[in-house]
């Protein structure tokens, strides 16, 4: 076929096409079902349907694709077909936009180089060389129209090429290579007949390695040139024969081998970045934990490197690499030059050093790796609070208090152990999640409020009994399964003891936490105490358990009650000395609220003797402190929280004494006379 009969041809197919995209006129707007307008073509049709008018055309880049759908950027006499989307001001396609085509030396699929959008705004064209042994870089610009608008022209430069390209005088300036090395690459692009070829793309892939420029079009001569690099774009060394491989848009191919020294291992180092802390097997934390070694060569990572692992020290019972291993094994790094390790902990605690050894001699230890109990134990319970005495005249007053747990080696548990809390009166979160080995919750002051004032809070948490090992194994095994080790504390079912007489009352309606269903015939229990309860006969001699630790609270009135203790009758200071008791409600049960201030003053009615009367406070807390013994409900009467003493110097009969007392809400005073 001659390029007449094919440009006859294309036409008659445009002809086809056009006259199938078009219909029966339109009004202006596109998307319309409107067919009652009396003709016209879309670009000048003037609408009045109601539809929202164009008032903007955009068109978006051209892509090409091959006969196979496969997208390119390169032209052969096989032809490409070129596609744009048209799209309206607010992203919606055009239906019916002309799009023409321009660029020099190129052969369009109509004779006007012009296509119609379709409904979804895409229109197509097909483009070949005006003559196949045309080369070299053009520009293909698309323009749409649609009701008299105009787009912005789309370009694109694309590349003319020959379809008998070949690849020829591919070399390496170096066929053999170091470790990390690289060397030169060329090559020509020629046409069948030996004709130099530029402007012709060629693709680089190698296994292993990477390129200065992977992507390279042929210049002066069809001449390419690009530099191969030893290893790979993360890095990592390539080894042995590597094949290097060229390829044009058209399927042309051509390759060379070159031959990589083996990288040699320089270093292996501890790269596990933070310390490893693993519990016991029967801890209930993790039953395993891994570290890492990283392979280097000259500061690059090495893969597939044989390394030695191997357990210096270690609990007698500890595995690594797999369960019941504990001799030396090779290991090869990984891609990323890695050796990982795995470690399963047995029951008994103690620190880890495991070794990575190279077989130049080179060696690596791990480092801050640990088994530990892992479990909260009895003696390692402790609570603690901001505040003891809170206001109980205002709902919201708070106080933090603070569980803090370790093993029994007084290393940290695990982060995330839960305590649990559960309280008298008031409010209290329920639980908080441990790090560090510490954590807090809020109490807050808010109904219901207990009688005397006192709010009892308990704290609980699984762990373990405290015990003491004397056989020295690390390990709890109880005189009942032929052991030695002896429970120091035994513990078993608890109460939230609200009556602080360290025994369990039902009919108080006391919380209660049964570990065993059933009372056991032998009482093995630790006698209960205000803050440990415990229930006789729920111990039994295992060491897991649900610890427990309680504190008493203060939930106390802002309103002083006033108790004379000596050199008070009445309303008359009888002595220089006098002392008294500040409560903080009339059952004597709970201090004044944490901060409250006692203070003591004077007004001198006795001019005449020539005395300076003055007064201050000698003895108490004052102010009065966050954290305290509040003993008792029966004995808290006479707690030394309570109790003040005050001196007078100067001070005549008739002179004024002035008693303030300052809550954190209100201020009190009480009036003498000496």
């Amino acid at each position: 076929m001659n390029k007449k009969q094919l440009t006859l041809k294309l036409s008659a197919i445009a002809v086809s096409v056009l006259l199938a995209s078009c219909g029966g006129g339109g009004g202006g707007y596109y998307g319309s079902n409107n067919n009652s307008s009396s003709g016209g073509d879309n670009n000048n049709s003037s609408g009045g349907n109601g539809e929202t008018p164009v008032t903007a055309v955009n068109i978006g880049t051209i892509s090409l694709t091959d006969s196979n759908g496969n997208a390119v950027t390169t032209i052969t006499n096989q032809g490409v077909t070129a596609q744009v989307v048209v799209k309206d001001n607010n992203g919606k396609g055009i239906s019916g936009a002309v799009v023409t085509f321009t660029g020099s030396n190129m052969v369009f699929g109509t004779t006007n180089a012009t296509a119609l959008t379709n409904a979804e705004g895409v229109a197509t064209i097909s483009i070949i060389p005006t003559d196949p042994t045309v080369t070299g870089v053009y520009v293909l610009s698309a323009t749409a129209v649609y009701n008299n608008v105009t787009s912005t022209p789309a370009n694109l430069n694309i590349v003319f090429s020959k379809q008998d390209v070949v690849i020829s005088n591919m070399l390496a300036a170096s066929s053999t290579l170091e470790s990390g090395g690289s060397t030169l690459l060329s090559l020509v692009t020629q046409d069948s007949k030996g004709n130099y070829q530029n402007n012709v793309p060629v693709n680089f892939t190698a296994d292993c390695g990477s390129f200065s420029n992977s992507n390279v079009t042929s210049s002066n001569q069809g001449n390419i040139a690009t530099t191969y690099y030893a290893f790979d774009s993360k890095g990592n060394l390539c080894d042995g024969n590597q094949q290097i491989r060229a390829a044009t848009s058209t399927g042309v191919t051509s390759s060379i081998s070159v031959s990589i020294a083996r990288a040699l291992a320089t270093s292996v180092i501890y790269t596990t970045k933070d310390p490893v802390q693993l519990g016991i097997n029967s801890s209930g934390s993790s039953s395993s934990g891994q570290i890492e070694f990283t392979v280097y060569s000259n500061g690059t990572v090495l893969k597939n490197q044989d390394v030695t692992v191997s357990l210096e020290k270690a609990p007698t019972d500890l595995n690594f690499i797999r369960l019941g291993n504990r001799t030396a094994q090779t290991i090869k790094s990984d891609s990323e030059g890695k050796v990982i390790v795995t470690v399963y902990p047995g029951n008994i605690p103690g620190p880890v050093e495991i070794k990575a050894s190279l077989s130049n001699g080179l060696s690596a230890l791990s480092k801050n790796v640990t088994v530990t109990t892992g479990r909260a134990t009895q003696k390692s319970f402790s609570l603690s609070t901001s505040k003891q005495s809170l206001q109980s005249d205002k709902d919201g007053d708070i106080a933090s208090i603070t569980a803090m747990l370790a093993d029994r080696n007084s290393n940290s548990v695990p982060d995330g152990t839960v305590v649990n809390f559960v309280a008298e009166g008031g409010k209290v979160d329920g639980s908080c999640k441990t790090v560090d080995g510490q954590c807090s919750v809020n109490l807050r002051t808010q109904n219901p409020r207990p009688a005397n004032g006192r709010v009892t809070v308990l704290a609980y948490v699984e762990g373990d009994k405290s015990y003491t090992d004397k056989d020295g194994d690390g390990v709890y095994t109880p005189i009942s399964a032929g052991g030695i080790d002896t429970l120091d504390n035994n513990i078993g079912n608890f109460f939230r003891d609200d009556n602080e007489n360290a025994t369990y009352d039902s009919g108080n309606g006391e919380f209660l936490y049964k570990r065993v269903a059933a009372p056991y015939s032998t009482n093995l229990c630790t006698i209960s105490s205000v803050f440990q309860p415990n229930i006789p006969y729920t111990c039994d001699d295992q060491l897991a358990t649900t610890l427990r630790q309680q504190m008493i609270f203060s939930f106390a009135s802002d309103t002083p009650t006033f108790i004379n203790n000596y050199g008070i009758s009445g309303n008359l200071i009888t002595s220089d000395s006098f002392g008294f008791q500040v409560f903080g409600n009339s059952m004597l049960t709970v201090p004044m609220p944490s901060g409250t201030t006692i203070g003591v003053s004077t007004e001198d009615n006795t001019d005449a003797n020539n005395l300076s009367c003055t007064a201050k406070i000698v003895k108490g807390d004052n102010p009065v402190p966050s954290v305290m013994n509040l003993e008792s409900p029966s004995s808290f009467s006479n707690s030394t929280v309570t109790k003040y003493g005050a001196e007078l110097k100067g001070c005549a009969a008739g002179d004024r004494i002035l008693v303030t007392i300052t809550a954190p809400n209100k201020v009190t005073s009480f009036r003498f006379i000496r």
